[in-house]
């Protein structure tokens, strides 16, 4: 989180945002699940990104208010949630792409709190940073330190 943070500020970019944090989160505490996996955790997020921003675009969602600073949910961002989370899921699952934080990188989008070009541009970013500077990370722990095992199938 450090190398992104750091990475943003001297780029001045928004290479950093909150769906990214339970991404980090999981490389390190459970790098053997499926979802910790850099094919999980780049396709699992661009498919956020597209469900949110094509949701956006087919309620006309981009002039709603922003829900997370107005707190105003309309009809268009409530039906842009709907649709984006539902399409997200359903593509994640059948490219078995899973990566749970992926359904925040929809979020951020249908919600209205990331919904530009230069947005998108920086979850791109973002995501394919966290990506290869927690591939290491991850397999790294997966050879050398104990894991604690997971309940059901990884």
């Amino acid at each position: 989180m450090l190398v992104l943070a750091a990475i943003s500020w001297a780029t001045k970019q928004p290479l950093i945002f909150a769906s990214l944090g339970p991404t980090a989160y999981e490389l390190v505490e459970q790098p053997q699940l499926r979802s910790a996996r850099a094919y999980n955790i780049i396709v699992g997020h661009l498919i956020g990104l597209g469900a949110g921003f094509l949701a956006v675009y087919l309620l006309r969602a981009w002039a709603a208010p922003n829900v997370i600073s107005t707190g105003v949910v309309t009809t268009q961002r409530l039906w842009a949630v709907t649709i984006a989370a539902a399409l997200t899921t359903l593509v994640t699952l059948i490219l078995k792409a899973g990566q749970p934080a992926a359904l925040a990188t929809t979020l951020l989008v249908s919600l209205g709190s990331m919904q530009t070009r230069r947005d998108a541009m920086a979850i791109v970013a973002g995501v394919l940073l966290i990506a290869a500077f927690g591939e290491p990370i991850r397999r790294f722990r997966i050879k050398y330190t104990e894991i604690r095992p997971v309940v059901g199938k990884t």
